[in-house]
């Protein structure tokens, strides 16, 4: 995927720690494609905010071990659901997160809580669904 490609050329720091895509529009298509990307496995800081990945674009960044080392995502304005909530509370890749923000979701109070309540996500210490 050439457009990703250029994304990640673009927007990734010269150590390869992070990587801001906030606002590129890269959809559950483009989060699918990242999460493949073993040349960021590096990376400790994830700002995906504002690309409308859902919840399966959601699913492939928890699912990946390309994600295993991020201690910050932002995931704000993803139209992420309880069940996205879902796939990050289930993450073993994201155990070593620290920072989450989800604000402007469509998360209820039961998302909330599932999240709140991860045995896997026991290193976060910042957990944001509201502005």
């Amino acid at each position: 995927m050439a457009d990703i490609d250029r994304l990640i050329r673009d927007n990734l720091s010269k150590d390869g720690q992070i990587l801001n895509l906030k606002a590129k529009f890269i959809r559950e298509i483009g989060a699918k494609e990242l999460a493949t990307r073993e040349e960021l496995s590096g990376l400790r800081a994830l700002d995906l905010s504002q690309n409308d990945i859902g919840d399966e674009g959601v699913k492939a960044i928890a699912e990946s071990p390309v994600f295993c080392n991020l201690r910050q995502l932002n995931l704000k304005s993803n139209r992420i659901t309880d069940v996205g909530a879902e796939y990050l509370a289930n993450s073993t890749t994201l155990e070593n997160l620290r920072a989450l923000q989800l604000v402007v979701n469509d998360l209820s109070e039961e998302g909330e809580k599932v999240l709140r309540n991860s045995p896997n996500l026991m290193s976060l210490t910042s957990l944001k669904f509201r502005v």
